[in-house]
């Protein structure tokens, strides 16, 4: 009676304990204080983004489940901030202006309280040191000197910082990685003009095999390590250089020769499918959505998650949408225009439509519109709509700029989450789209405005 009283308490208290791991939690309190802007806070991680308003309030909350420390980006406006969240654990940052009374618009300050309130002001005011671009012309041996030099120093000012052990352990891992990662570059950038202006490309006889030979040594198959996202991209890095050898490679020889370095240093399932499944969507990224061939037999042995076989699939579809023939994607979803009313691209069947994704925010896209201007003007009255779909958060900001410039054409905002954005893997504006009288893709990457070959191109146009 006594055994069976003793094993049901331990079975409670196992209970106990998971309910318990399963209960864990994070809070993130951020508080605008006098900072005039931050009309919406994000915060981004692994498998986790999400976006708060912050015009009623001026504080933004988030409260989410958490199993262990993990790291995590605060995005307020320009502002970019590195956090390092633990469970059951509360943080709370207030934006504070500078010794000047200004704000850093790319890198707001804050006051830290909480329990790890230390750790996330080293993270956002500690002063280490990386590699610049002038190092690439060091030659070899100089080169990993300075590595090393630079290790030993940063190494030390980690460990003054009085940070949690595990967390500390945390951060000499991650800036190690990230100091060295340049040298997964080396070899090519050594020979570039100024270490970063490219005025040759070529793969050199000698090809640094001092610096192959270091970065060779730092592959650890370890999940430990595979953990660490600095040492991901290192990882990453480093098969895509130590298996090219030939510039001249299609994207699938260039998957199988990085494949094959990969089962030479790693044994771990979990590294080879994470890294397979990298490998075949850069594959599909690189040859703009054909076929992935013999790379899918690969691909089929080593990844088994579903969530990854999900995302392969969305992005040859994504690549789909962008062949030329294609039907523009989500046509019937509307945006709004200049008078607030609901307008779809599908409504423009019948002209040929040139489509400008932008924001009042992006520099080259201000840059663009003498140029898209000029051709609105020299095909006034032709077979052909101009189209420019804002992403701005604030709308107020797109009324007053097409006001202010007087922007012509169809001026919609779909805002930063607009459909179009997602349907073209659009990851850099402007993005010009050319669509053809049917509404299907001519050109899903179309040429700038300020590029002669889009008046030449457009000009071409049957029946323009």
């Amino acid at each position: 009676m006594k055994t069976r009283f003793l094993i049901s308490i331990a079975l409670l208290l196992i209970l106990a304990l998971q309910l318990k791991a399963q209960d864990k939690t994070t809070t993130l309190t951020v508080n605008l204080g006098k900072y005039g802007m931050g009309k919406v806070v994000r915060l981004e991680g692994t498998n986790f983004r999400q976006e708060i308003s912050t015009e009623k309030t001026r504080t933004a909350t988030f409260t989410f489940p958490l199993e262990h420390g993990a790291y995590f980006t605060l995005h307020i406006d320009l502002s970019v901030n590195e956090l390092y969240l633990k469970p059951d654990t509360d943080l709370i940052l207030t934006v504070t202006p500078d010794e000047k009374g200004e704000y850093s618009l790319q890198h707001l300050e804050f006051i830290y309280e909480g329990s790890n309130a230390n750790d996330n002001q080293y993270l956002n005011t500690c002063q280490l040191e990386f590699m610049t671009d002038a190092d690439f012309l060091l030659g070899e041996k100089e080169y990993l000197k300075k590595l090393a030099q630079l290790e030993t120093r940063n190494r030390k000012v980690i460990q003054r910082c009085g940070l949690d052990k595990t967390f500390e352990e945390k951060e000499l891992l991650r800036n190690y990685y990230k100091l060295i990662e340049p040298a997964t570059r080396y070899p090519i950038q050594h020979f570039w003009e100024g270490g970063n202006r490219v005025h040759v490309m070529y793969l050199p006889e000698e090809d640094s095999p001092i610096v192959k030979a270091f970065v060779k040594k730092q592959l650890v198959d370890d999940e430990t390590y595979w953990n660490c996202k600095a040492y991901r991209n290192y990882v990453k890095n480093a098969i895509g250089i130590l298996s090219l050898d030939d510039l001249g490679d299609d994207w699938e020889v260039r998957a199988q020769k990085r494949v094959k370095l990969l089962l030479t240093y790693f044994k771990s399932p979990q590294i080879i499918e994470d890294m397979v499944h990298e490998m075949a969507l850069a594959c599909i990224e690189g040859s703009q959505g054909a076929p992935l061939k013999s790379v899918q037999q690969i691909y089929d042995k080593y990844v088994t998650k579903p969530a990854y076989k999900e995302e392969l699939e969305t992005v040859f579809s994504s690549w789909r949408k962008m062949q030329a023939g294609a039907a523009l994607a989500s046509a019937d979803v509307p945006y709004i225009d200049i008078e607030g009313k609901p307008v779809s691209l599908d409504v423009l069947k019948g002209k040929y439509v040139y489509i400008d994704v932008w924001a009042t925010w992006c520099g080259p896209c201000r840059g663009e519109l003498p140029y898209l201007k000029k051709l609105e003007k020299q095909f006034e009255g032709k077979n052909i709509h101009f189209v420019s779909i804002s992403l701005d958060a604030r709308k107020k900001d797109w009324i007053q700029m097409v006001e202010k410039e007087q922007l012509g054409g169809i001026q919609l905002w779909g805002g930063p989450e607009a459909l179009i954005v997602r349907d073209y893997n659009i990851t850099g504006i402007p993005r010009f789209i050319l669509l053809d009288r049917e509404g299907k893709v001519i050109d899903s990457n179309m040429s700038r405005p300020s590029d002669e070959a889009t008046l030449k191109t457009l000009k071409g146009l049957e029946g323009i």
